[in-house]
C-alpha cells in the first residue's frame, strides 16, 4: 500500500544548498543585465521611483505579517482546519528552495548596497565638489536596476514564507529549540529583515535628494 503510494506520489527532489544559491544568483545576474545593459534600463527609472516608494509600506507590513503568523503558530498543539501536519521538516532542515534563495538574495543585496555606499563615500572624499553628482549618472540607474530586480526576487521568494503559518511556525520551532538548521533559520531571519530596512533607508533617502 504504502510502495503504491509513494509511486503515485512522488517525493520531489529540490535542487541542492550550491544549486540553488546558482540559480538565485544567475536570476538575479540576467535580471540585472536586462535591466541594467539594455534600452529596459529606461524603464528602470520609473520602476525604481515606484519601488522607492512602495518599498518602505510593503516592508512594514511584511514584518508585521510574519510576526503575527509567527504568534499564531506559537502553540504546538493547535489543531489546523486544512489537516497540514503542524511543523514542515523541510523548512526545519532549510531544505526549501525558497528558504535558500531568500538567503542568497539578502547577502547580495546587503553587499551591492554596501559596496555602493562605499564608492559614494569615497567619491564624496576624493571630489566633494562633483561627487554628489553621482547621485544622478548612470550609477544611480545602474543600481536602481539591481534594487529593482533583487526586490522582486526577494518579494517572490519571501511572500510565500511569510504568510505561511506552516513554514514560519516551523522555523521559529527551530529556533527556540535549536533543532535543524536553526542558525541558517536565524541568519536568514536577521539577513533578509536587515536588507528590508536597509534598502527602505536608501529609498528615503532618495526621495528626500530627489525633492
Amino acid at each position: 500500500m504504502t510502495e503504491a503510494l509513494t509511486e503515485r506520489n512522488p517525493v520531489r527532489q529540490r535542487p541542492g544548498a550550491l544549486a540553488t544559491v546558482a540559480v538565485t544568483l544567475l536570476i538575479l545576474a540576467v535580471g540585472f543585465a536586462v535591466f541594467g545593459f539594455t534600452p529596459a534600463l529606461f524603464a528602470t527609472l520609473y520602476m525604481g521611483m515606484a519601488a522607492a516608494y512602495v518599498a518602505i509600506p510593503y516592508t512594514i507590513v511584511a514584518v508585521l505579517a510574519r510576526e503575527v503568523v509567527a504568534w499564531r503558530s506559537r502553540h504546538d498543539g493547535e489543531p489546523r482546519r486544512d489537516g497540514e501536519p503542524e511543523l514542515s521538516d523541510d523548512a526545519i532542515r532549510f531544505g526549501m528552495f525558497r528558504q535558500r534563495a531568500s538567503l542568497t538574495t539578502a547577502i547580495a543585496m546587503l553587499v551591492t548596497l554596501a559596496v555602493f555606499v562605499a564608492t559614494l563615500v569615497g567619491g564624496w572624499g576624493d571630489q566633494p565638489s562633483t561627487a554628489p553628482g553621482l547621485l544622478g549618472n548612470g550609477g544611480l540607474l545602474t543600481f536602481g536596476a539591481f534594487a529593482s530586480v533583487s526586490g522582486v526576487l526577494a518579494i517572490v521568494v519571501n511572500v510565500p514564507s511569510i504568510y505561511s503559518r506552516l513554514v514560519v511556525g516551523s522555523e521559529r520551532h527551530a529556533i527556540r529549540q535549536r533543532v535543524g538548521a536553526w542558525k541558517l533559520i536565524l541568519a536568514n531571519t536577521i539577513l533578509t529583515t536587515t536588507s528590508w530596512i536597509a534598502y527602505c533607508g536608501f529609498a528615503v533617502h532618495f526621495l528626500t535628494e530627489s525633492t
